[in-house]
């Protein structure tokens, strides 16, 4: 009953903690996507308002420097072609129609007017005047004016021939109301505008085209979104300010979405909590007996293994490895020295008249023979080295990373207590044994068959010159 209630304190433990993370995720990651999402679609707003802009004002440009360098109207300033007065050049000519002007004007070369299709109106009057002040002393520009709330593109631009020759006789002035033009995007695009004359304190960005800067700079708040654009002139003087605003929609669908996906989440969670609890309560018996059983085989896998490795890699009389193991183990050992340029040396060893002692003593003492020379094996050497019973009474030895002079010292040690170690047969019996040593190394070859070969070619004149000594080279 216990385990039961605890089990239930943890899946609600869990359950709220996991819905307290889906809500800090959910609002820290879908509002705030939203939130970039519309910082995103506000920023391409405003370049494509200036972008917008821009076109109409290339396209006007264009335009208009077709009909300041165009023989007739060249003519016509030189008082060659009096006709030209009559034309109606905002409603006749195709081009410009489109471009609906607010008025298209010739001067001499003294601003005087000769030609002027124009609105009639103070404001344009006004707008006429600016211009020529405005442009003064250039023969060709184009910039932004402000009056009463109107914006105007305006260009000033020699008369020349069509062909870009002859001397300048005059000028064209032609203006464009842009109001109609930015509330066609702004209504797409944005809900409010507004002319404000306040220049920005710490843009955001900057935008550039025809020779003018824009600036803009984004305030939000929790229902608006205001952009403010200041315009500045090829000259870096200040024209206007635009204030384009919009409703903060994308964070309210936001809000509303985070909102709807939470309630999905909680009710979800809430089924897969209740049937992952009823499954771990009618299951919990049963994994515990599995449990149970798999330790046991687990444990009983664990020592067949133990007991498979010993026979496959252990000699199973003296406990060190077997031929089959030290042959896997020398090869990678002789293998990574190659690199490293170490000295590996290989001994050699044979128990001296072991047959003998077999028939003499039986073979239960051959057998305590082995293992005592075994055990004085494993005193002098190192994990660095390797030691095997490889037949009968032969063992070998690798020495690794340690000197020839380290080596035979080694060796000669073992040769020494082998030779004072004693067999006890009984209370006043005892008889010692001792071991021959053949010493090769891999400073010819790396080859363990040869190595091999050479040691137990040293190890042969030992045992035909007497035994119990080392021959090494």
């Amino acid at each position: 009953m216990f385990k039961r209630t605890k089990l239930k304190l943890i899946f609600l433990s869990v359950f709220f903690i996991l819905l307290y993370v889906i809500y800090i995720f959910s609002h820290k990651y879908l509002v705030d996507n939203y939130v970039s999402i519309e910082t995103i679609h506000n920023k391409k707003d405003i370049k494509n308002l200036v972008k917008n802009i821009s076109i109409q004002s290339q396209f006007l440009n264009s335009t208009i420097h077709t009909y300041s360098k165009w023989d007739d109207a060249y003519n016509f300033l030189q008082g060659k072609k009096p006709n030209f007065q009559k034309r109606d050049f905002r409603n006749s000519v195709e081009s410009l129609k489109i471009l609906s002007l607010d008025f298209f004007i010739y001067t001499d070369n003294d601003n005087v007017i000769k030609f002027c299709d124009c609105k009639k109106n103070d404001t344009i009057k006004t707008l006429f005047n600016e211009t020529k002040k405005l442009f003064l002393n250039k023969d060709e520009a184009s910039t932004i004016i402000t009056i009463d709330k109107n914006i105007f593109y305006v260009i000033k631009s020699s008369v020349l021939k069509t062909n870009h020759t002859g001397k300048k006789v005059g000028n064209l002035y032609v203006a464009k109301l842009l109001n109609n033009t930015i509330k066609s995007f702004t209504n797409r695009s944005f809900q409010f505008i507004n002319l404000v004359k306040e220049k920005i304190i710490s843009p955001d960005g900057e935008l550039e085209f025809n020779n003018m800067k824009v600036k803009y700079k984004i305030i939000e708040d929790n229902s608006f979104i205001d952009n403010y654009l200041e315009f500045i002139d090829a000259n870096n003087n200040y024209i206007t300010t635009l204030k384009v605003s919009n409703y903060r929609d994308y964070i309210v669908q936001g809000k509303e979405t985070t909102f709807i996906f939470n309630i999905i989440i909680s009710i979800v969670l809430a089924i897969i909590f209740y049937m992952s609890y009823r499954y771990q309560i009618i299951t919990k018996s049963y994994t515990e007996k599995l449990e149970r059983d798999v330790q046991r085989r687990t444990k009983e896998l664990k020592q067949s293994n133990k007991e498979l490795h010993e026979l496959a890699y252990k000699d199973f009389l003296t406990k060190i490895d077997n031929r089959r193991s030290f042959f896997i183990k020398v090869q990678k050992l002789l293998k990574d020295t190659i690199f490293r340029r170490e000295l590996v040396h290989i001994v050699m060893i044979d128990v001296d008249n072991f047959k003998q002692i077999n028939d003499k003593y039986t073979h239960d003492i051959g057998d305590i023979v082995l293992k005592k020379f075994a055990s004085i094996l494993k005193k002098h050497i190192t994990h660095n080295d390797l030691c095997a019973r490889i037949g009968g009474e032969e063992f070998v030895i690798a020495f690794s990373d340690i000197s020839t002079k380290e080596v035979i010292q080694k060796v000669e040690a073992i040769r020494k207590e082998t030779e004072e170690s004693k067999i006890i047969l009984d209370k006043n019996r005892f008889f010692n044994f001792t071991a021959s040593f053949g010493i090769s190394d891999n400073k010819e070859t790396n080859n363990i068959d040869k190595i091999l070969h050479k040691a137990d070619s040293f190890l042969y004149e030992v045992k035909r010159n007497g035994k119990n000594h080392i021959r090494y080279r």
